[in-house]
């Protein structure tokens, strides 16, 4: 299985163990088939397609990107990782509703999923891109007002930041990024006994409850009817 999003998922770098909700549903989706389950985490999500395509991996678990489409089969939807924005605590922005403005500038990543949907639906600001993931770039631009705000993940955006004062992250979200269950296309089967997996999973509570244990900011269990891209 390959993943990674971490998000979903933590790896102790001290001891190698991998806990959140992937490694939850890893499990729980091997103790099903009756088979060992490796949790191999991937550098960039792009790397989890390819490895599903190439068998490297038999799924993974990946936010279902256009660019991804025909490459892979993706499962229902079972997660939303949310999407907001890092303000300085003296800013007089309090919403995401509030971005949209001329004038202000928004800090994204390169490639970053909410940058991709910021650029699809701004009308009045403008956007500045980094390929820097570390948010050191982020900070900077914050402090020295070259961006009003920065957009992305909550979870990351929380924990990239927790040692620098001065910041705040806004109460609300743009959206929450679909994540799904990535399968090789001609394993129909597979995909079917994913989703099936998936659809209880959800109805027993076994996702929410997973999402509470990994006390990570920004997850909520997608709704049923919840599609993927």
């Amino acid at each position: 299985m390959g993943v990674a999003n971490l998000a979903q998922a933590t790896l102790d770098s001290g001891t190698g163990a991998i806990t959140g909700v992937v490694a939850d549903i890893t499990r729980e989706l091997g103790r099903r088939a009756g088979v060992p389950m490796t949790i191999t985490p991937l550098p960039t999500a792009a790397a989890v397609p390819e490895a599903v395509r190439t068998d490297a991996a038999d799924i993974g678990f990946v936010a279902p990107n256009p660019e991804r489409t025909g490459v892979v089969r993706y499962s229902q939807t079972y997660l939303l990782v949310q999407q907001s924005a890092l303000v300085r605590t003296d800013s007089p922005l309090h919403s995401v509703r509030e971005l949209d403005r001329l004038g202000q500038v928004i800090g994204i990543n390169t490639d970053d999923s909410v940058g991709v949907w910021l650029q699809e639906r701004l009308t009045a600001a403008r956007l500045r891109a980094t390929t820097d993931y570390t948010l050191r770039d982020a900070v900077q631009w914050l402090q020295d007002g070259t961006v009003v705000a920065f957009a992305g993940g909550r979870q990351r955006l929380t924990s990239g930041t927790q040692n620098v004062r001065g910041l705040r992250l806004l109460d609300d979200n743009f959206y929450g990024v679909p994540q799904t269950i990535a399968v090789p296309l001609g394993r129909r089967d597979r995909l079917q006994l994913v989703n099936a997996a998936l659809g209880e999973l959800r109805a027993n509570g076994f996702l929410a409850d997973s999402v509470a244990r990994s006390g990570v900011e920004g997850l909520t269990v997608a709704p049923v009817d919840t599609p993927s891209r």
